[in-house]
Order: C-alpha cells, then structure tokens, then sequence
C-alpha cells in the first residue's frame, strides 16, 4: 500500500532515472558544442569572485586560419636582398640574406657611423699622402697631401662623392691607421649584431677579407640611422665644402644616388637617402633608407645591375608601402582593453605593429601571454625599454598574420590605481555569434529529447496480485 512517504521515494526515483538519461546523452553534446565554438583569443575579465590561483598559464596560440595569405613580393634579379621595417626589423622579402658577399661602397656606411661617434664635425681631417695613394679608377674628392678639411666635410665627401681618400683619411685620423680603424669596424659591427661580417679597410675597395651579408648590413643599416649626423648627410643631394689650406677653391659633391635626384627617372619621393656602391666583384650595391606616413623601410641590394639595381628598389618600396603599414595599436585594438569595476588595464599608448592595410585591425592574431609567464630575457628586455612612470607589466599580446610575426604591445595595470594582478585573469573570447547558434543548437536539442518522450507509447503497467491475508 503506499504511503505518503512511499509515493515521494517513487516520483524521486524516476526524477532521478529521467534526468540521468537526460544528462548521458545531454551533456557529451553541449560540451563538444562549447569547445567546437570557442576559440583560442584572449581578453581581460574580472575575476573578482574567484579566489586567486598562484599559477598561470600561457594563453593558446590559435591556429592559423587556411585563409590568410601574407602578400607575395614581385621577385628581383639581384642576387642577395632583404626588406624590413627599421623600428622592428620585421622582414618583408628576403633572397639569399645570409650569403656572403663584397659590399664594395656601402662598407661607408660604418665608415661614417664610427667617424660621427667618435669626433667632432669641426675637427681638421689631414690628408696624408698614405689617404690619397688609391688604386686606378678609385673615387676620389682629388684632395692633396697636407691638405686639411673639417670632418663635416670630409663626411660629405665620403658619403656623397663616394671618395676613396676621404675614407682612408677618416681611418686615419679617427685609429691611427687603416689596419686599427678595420678593426674598429670589426668591434662595432660585433656589437650590432653581425654575426657574418667581417671589415679589412674603411672604403670597400675589393679583398678577398672584406665581405658582409645583406641581413648583417641591414643591421649596420639600422643603427646608422638612429644618428640624425648620418641622416642628414645621406640625405643631401649637393654639398659645398669650403675651401682648405691647399685648394682656396669650393668643392662641390653630388650624391650619386639616383633615387634621390628628381631629374633621374629612378627618382623616389619616400626615398630618403642610402649608399651606392659598385666593383667588378660585388656588381653593384645598394643600401636605400625610405619613409612614408611615419613608416620607415630599408632595403639592402647586394650583387645586382648596374641600373636595373635602382629599379629594382623602388618595385620592393611600392610592393612594400602599398601593402603594409604601421598602427598603433591602443588605438585600433578593441579585444583586450576592458575596463572593469574599480581598476583597468591599459595597452602601451605608444607602442605600434605592422598592420596589412588590406586586413582589418581585429582579424589579425593575437596571443596573450601573462607577465609571469615570460621568459626572463624577454621580461628583462621590456623592464629595461619601458616600464616607466611607476606601471606595473601585467601582460604582453604579441600579433601575427599568415605565420608572420607583425610585433607586440605591453599591457599595463592602470598606475592610477592599486590593484592586484590576481584581480586579473585571462579567458576565451566567445564571438556573440558563436553564442547564438550555440543556445540555439542546445535549445534544439532538448526540444527534441522532450518530444521524443511524449510521443513514447507508456509500458503497460502489471497489476498487483493481491494476496488474502
């Protein structure tokens, strides 16, 4: 007979069954939803209910959708190239960068930096008869033994005219001679970074010792401009130097960059200055410095033609501004800044990556990783470039397209405000869209299993026997 207490344990028994079989076949199907709908980006949520965990993980790197195509750069006859932005060094095209090869003229290039860096421009620059002794056909600015120019000049000279004596005549006066002053060289481009580099005099004049790769002299190329001497120099296309001891007559150089001369057909208005450089054995040699709204690239051309070199620069600038450009990234970021309840974090304000101009800023992507998840050497790189103004790291997002690295942003805990890193988490970016089809899918779902029930014929149920007492 059943009682009150019977009748409850019944309905209890069948809520449970019910809701077991409702769940078996239920929740394998909403979790496979959930992690086919979820993908791997990251963003800033609060977290504030949830007790802190001391450790973090490193957010996904997501994978790289079939679609993305980096741009292809139209392919150039010179045998050894390389393209990249200057700030980042981000690589745009490169061909056989790490060959080895004769840099002829552009060895100036270093020639000039170690003269800037290590003199006054007003300093008397003595021509010795050492300086001026050249092999036939050697450029020269025709200066004489004992004759004597400022070193602003002699730069001039060297950069501009391409003057063999003026090189020699630096080495000199800056070493004491050729050999020390190579050796110099050899010193500052270790420093740079060259790993395949290796300097015998100050002009580029051919020896078998003399050679360079196009990457370690867009390196040497790098440094060079961030001394705005240099910049000035190159990027001059006639130069009076004043008369000397010797010679009361002016000197007058010109720059035999073509890409600089508006009456040369080679002409280039982003171009902002370089270094030629031409021997029977290195061909000629390019080194070319080019800026456009804020965006600067350099090209490096080692063993090409004589003209066709030029051309060929100004294809790889084209192909180079018309597809890529730099963004700030606080400024065109809406992922990650999301302020919450009484505290925020904040993208550098400064910091900008290489962007496609053909690709919307938030199809590009990004991977979080957490301060305390950086390896020491990069964490040591940021404390020592830019932690100011009392910020706190909390995170770095680094940005990629196609498999190629476009740079990264730090991001900070607001200054202004105390807070915990622990107030801070990092979590799956669900796109609005996903969560639509996902309630829709699951709502589809149970509407299913519910009407499958109602229409299942119920078990005939057996009748109690009764039994006399």
């Amino acid at each position: 007979m059943f009682t009150k207490d019977s009748f409850c344990k019944a309905v209890h028994s069948l809520y449970n069954t019910s809701m077991k079989k409702f769940c078996k076949v239920t929740v394998p199907v909403v979790l496979a939803l959930v992690l086919l709908f979820i993908p791997a980006g990251a963003v800033f949520a609060d977290e504030t209910e949830t007790a802190p965990t001391t450790e973090t993980t490193e957010a996904a790197v997501p994978e790289t959708p079939a679609n993305q195509v980096w741009p292809v750069a139209p392919e150039v006859d010179t045998e050894s190239v390389l393209v990249i932005e200057n700030s980042k060094s981000l690589v745009f095209y490169e061909k056989a960068a790490d060959e080895l090869r004769y840099p002829a003229s552009t060895t100036k290039i270093m020639t000039a930096l170690l003269a800037i860096e290590n003199c006054d421009l007003n300093e008397l620059v003595t021509f010795t008869e050492s300086a001026i002794t050249l092999e036939e056909a050697a450029t020269n600015i025709q200066a004489v033994a004992g004759e004597q120019m400022p070193m602003r000049d002699v730069l001039y000279g060297l950069m501009l005219a391409s003057g063999n004596d003026c090189a020699n005549a630096i080495a000199e006066h800056v070493a004491g001679s050729v050999p020390a002053f190579a050796e110099m060289m050899n010193a500052r481009a270790a420093e740079i970074g060259c790993t395949n580099t290796h300097f015998s005099n100050p002009h580029g004049l051919f020896a078998e010792d003399h050679y360079t790769t196009a990457r370690d002299m867009a390196l040497i190329a790098q440094e060079a401009y961030k001394n705005t001497t240099f910049l000035d120099i190159i990027s001059t296309q006639t130069y009076t130097a004043a008369p000397t001891n010797t010679d009361p007559d002016t000197k007058t150089f010109k720059n035999w960059n073509l890409l600089l001369d508006p009456e040369s057909e080679y002409y280039d208005p982003d171009v902002i200055g370089g270094k030629t450089g031409y021997l029977d054995e290195s061909k000629r040699c390019l080194v070319t410095f080019a800026k456009r709204d804020g965006f600067t690239i350099i090209t490096v051309l080692l063993k090409g033609g004589y003209t066709e070199i030029f051309n060929e620069t100004k294809t790889l600038l084209d192909f180079t501004f018309n597809h890529f450009t730099m963004k700030n990234v606080s400024a065109n970021e809406n992922r990650f800044a999301i302020p919450v309840e009484n505290a925020k974090v904040v993208l550098d304000p400064s910091s900008q990556i290489l962007a496609l101009n053909a690709i919307p800023f938030d199809q590009l992507n990004s991977n979080l990783i957490l301060a305390t998840d950086l390896d020491l050497e990069r964490r040591a790189e940021i404390q020592t470039s830019g932690v100011e103004d009392g910020r706190t790291l909390f995170a770095v997002i680094d940005y990629s397209y196609a498999d190629h690295p476009l740079g990264s942003v730090n991001v900070y805990l607001d200054p202004t405000i105390e807070i915990a890193p622990a107030a801070f988490t990092s979590v799956y970016y669900i796109k609005p869209l996903y969560i639509v089809i996902f309630v829709v899918i699951v709502l589809i779902l149970i509407l299913s299993l519910y009407g499958s029930r109602k229409n299942k014929k119920p078990a005939k149920r057996t009748q109690p026997v009764r039994r006399r007492s």
